[in-house]
């Protein structure tokens, strides 16, 4: 398993949450704030990473899957630990802080409280924050662990950067991380100075820039985006579609690098973006095109799995599905992904073909390797199930049940606003409802195989 490389790569990430304290603790300091909780937070997770780090000192050997997983489950389960501190040192219960480090870390930005998490500026500068961290972790793990064909059932883009020997799992993950953080980092920039320039405040610019770059769909303003001018919407809006795009191919086409391998992926996410704005557009008042830049708008926003809207709010259905469908497998976004709902189109045409003409003979089959693809569907669709069944169990309305289990499992956390009686936010489900919470917005950001191998005895034995 390679426990040693485990420790290594755990103390990196602890280290990495112990220097990102330090904006929100200089904010506190300048603003005149409570710094104490980010100051104990970052020594607390110093402590513990220079801990592991010594721990850790030799060669590190290769870390197979098994080795890998923990690792990913270190930093979506432990490590929000050590990130809780400063919400659990600010007078939250350490229940709610982790809830709501969780659901940073996951890009889901569902919080117990939307007044609450932009109660202070360095609080809300610390989700962002984790929200920017969560999404380079996402796009790291998806493009060095989770996209090959065993999950996601075809070819796709190759990743700028070497995976390595096939029993070497960590390191493709830190050369993930390292050939994406400049290019994440620059997008980033990006849209801190167009959202900047469009009127926001500089602050807020910074905020609203981490958390659309993640697709973590974070507005510091109880009013959401109708508190800023207009031109910030639409500042906004081409960062929004990038964040549910292939960051694969926003990575190569930075870096002058051409593809071999042919893109249908980014194709079928634009196409069914205008698809999408459409049918809202229609709900919202066919006819009036100046409902219809809102409704591509909102079409963006909850298929990057942002999930926050403008304008007339998109009926609560069509919404849900429009996040469960999600953004690129490599993305920031979470949602089934496009790439698996080509596979099963495509299956399901072979299959009508065969029953309209059985004897035909149609060469060979475009999908070669589906299984991954129909396991996470079973899976995802059951968890899914589950949620929306224990929630409305809980006492709660299906339409909020059915909005928060879809919010949670597809990372789209605003979501739960569009239900009606939704918006007080996540503290309206009492404590074990919000563990299930917790629990499926981690489970949306893994592989169903994987997350069926948590449970596989012989999975850690062999």
């Amino acid at each position: 398993m390679g426990l040693t490389s485990i420790l290594r790569g755990f103390a990196v990430m602890l280290f990495v949450i112990s220097a990102a304290m330090l904006a929100p603790l200089a904010l506190a300091l300048i603003s005149g704030g409570n710094s104490g909780p980010y100051l104990f937070g970052a020594a607390a997770a110093l402590i513990a990473g220079a801990g592991a780090y010594v721990a850790s000192l030799g060669r590190p050997p290769p870390a197979d899957f098994r080795g890998a997983l923990v690792i990913i489950l270190l930093w979506w389960m432990v490590v929000p630990v050590f990130a809780a501190a400063p919400f659990a040192m600010s007078g939250m219960s350490f229940a709610d802080a982790y809830f709501e480090t969780v659901s940073a870390m996951t890009t889901t930005g569902g919080w117990l409280s939307n007044e609450g998490a932009i109660a202070t500026a360095d609080g809300a500068l610390w989700r962002a924050e984790l929200q920017w961290l969560g999404g380079l972790g996402s796009l790291a793990i998806a493009a060095a662990i989770f996209i090959r064909p065993a999950f996601i059932g075809i070819d796709t883009l190759l990743p700028p950067f070497s995976r390595g020997a096939s029993n070497s799992f960590l390191r493709p993950l830190r050369n993930a991380v390292i050939s994406f953080a400049s290019v994440y980092a620059i997008m980033t920039m990006l849209a801190f100075s167009t959202i900047a320039l469009a009127g926001a405040p500089l602050l807020d610019s910074v905020i609203m820039a981490m958390s659309t770059a993640a697709s973590g769909g974070f507005i510091p303003d109880v009013d959401g985006i109708g508190a800023y001018p207009r031109p910030v919407a639409l500042a906004m809006f081409p960062f929004i579609v990038l964040g549910g795009a292939n960051f694969v191919l926003i990575a190569r086409i930075m870096r002058g690098m051409r593809e071999r391998v042919r893109d249908v992926e980014t194709g079928a996410y634009l196409l069914i973006l205008v698809w999408v704005g459409v049918l809202f557009w229609l709900t919202a008042g066919a006819g009036n095109l100046l409902l219809l830049g809102p409704q591509i708008f909102n079409a963006a926003s909850l298929l990057s799995t942002n999930g926050y809207t403008i304008g007339e709010a998109p009926p609560l259905t069509v919404a849900m599905v429009t996040a469960i469908i999600g953004g690129a497998a490599v993305s920031t976004a979470g949602g089934f992904k496009i790439l698996r709902w080509l596979v099963i189109m495509r299956r399901a045409r072979e299959e009508l073909r065969r029953l309209i003409i059985p004897r035909a003979v149609f060469g060979v089959r475009r999908v070669a390797n589906e299984l991954g693809v129909w396991m996470h569907f079973i899976v995802f669709t059951m968890t899914l199930a589950i949620l929306v069944v224990s929630l409305s169990i809980g006492g709660h309305h299906f339409d909020v049940a059915a909005a928060a289990a879809t919010a949670a499992l597809s990372n789209t956390g605003p979501l739960l606003y569009l239900a009606e009686g939704g918006g007080e936010g996540y503290a309206i489900f009492s404590e074990p409802l919000r563990w299930l919470l917790l629990i499926g917005m981690i489970l949306g950001r893994l592989e169903a195989a994987v997350a069926l191998a948590l449970f596989n005895r012989a999975f850690w034995r062999s």
